[in-house]
């Protein structure tokens, strides 16, 4: 019968909203296994710790209130151990916090681009996502957005319905419902 091997954990402090990003895409605990890049950055983290900016930063951090456990293999944890240094736990939160708030903007953007307000914007990110008010809040998300998202309004009439007439010109001059001439008429229009 297969031993099932051990499991072995390192425990990082993170922020609310970073954890939730992590839960979603890595699991709890989260297993970085099946993602090259982000478990190539946190074997470096463990392989080689960096104390750079430790003096930097306090001895806890006081917006990294949640802490995740991330799956690592036996040989890195008798190899390298499972702390990480106060400058290698900011570098991952940094990491993990570019992405969520791509995310954010790019959906946020989405939404408001389609023409919903900005407040049923970021509200609709935050429910679909399951970010409650605790993890991120709506105030924290809309500084954000307004900081550093695009606030770029779709014009129905110049992008999608421009397109579906070309389309239906091409299809209609196929058919031979119109001419050539007419459809280079329709189209300059």
């Amino acid at each position: 019968m297969r031993k099932t091997p051990p499991k072995f954990f390192v425990a990082v402090p993170v922020k609310p909203y970073v954890k939730r990003f992590i839960d979603i895409n890595y699991g709890t605990p989260a297993d970085f296994n099946n993602h090259p890049e982000v478990h190539g950055f946190f074997q470096k983290l463990l392989r080689k710790p960096s104390t750079r900016f430790d003096n930097n930063y306090p001895s806890s951090i006081c917006t990294y209130t949640e802490e995740i456990e991330v799956i690592i293999s036996e040989d890195d944890f008798y190899r390298y151990g499972f702390e990480l240094t106060k400058t290698d736990i900011v570098s991952f939160g940094k990491l993990f916090e570019e992405r969520v708030k791509m995310l954010m903007r790019s959906m946020v953007g989405i939404y408001h681009g389609i023409g919903l307000p900005l407040n049923v914007s970021i509200n609709k990110f935050q429910d679909r996502f399951n970010f409650d008010e605790d993890t991120w809040s709506y105030q924290t998300i809309k500084k954000d957005f307004y900081r550093n998202g695009t606030l770029e309004k779709i014009d129905f009439n110049n992008e999608i319905f421009t397109k579906i007439e070309k389309i239906l010109l091409v299809n209609l001059y196929s058919l031979g419902t119109i001419s050539h001439k007419a459809k280079k008429a329709y189209e300059n229009n």
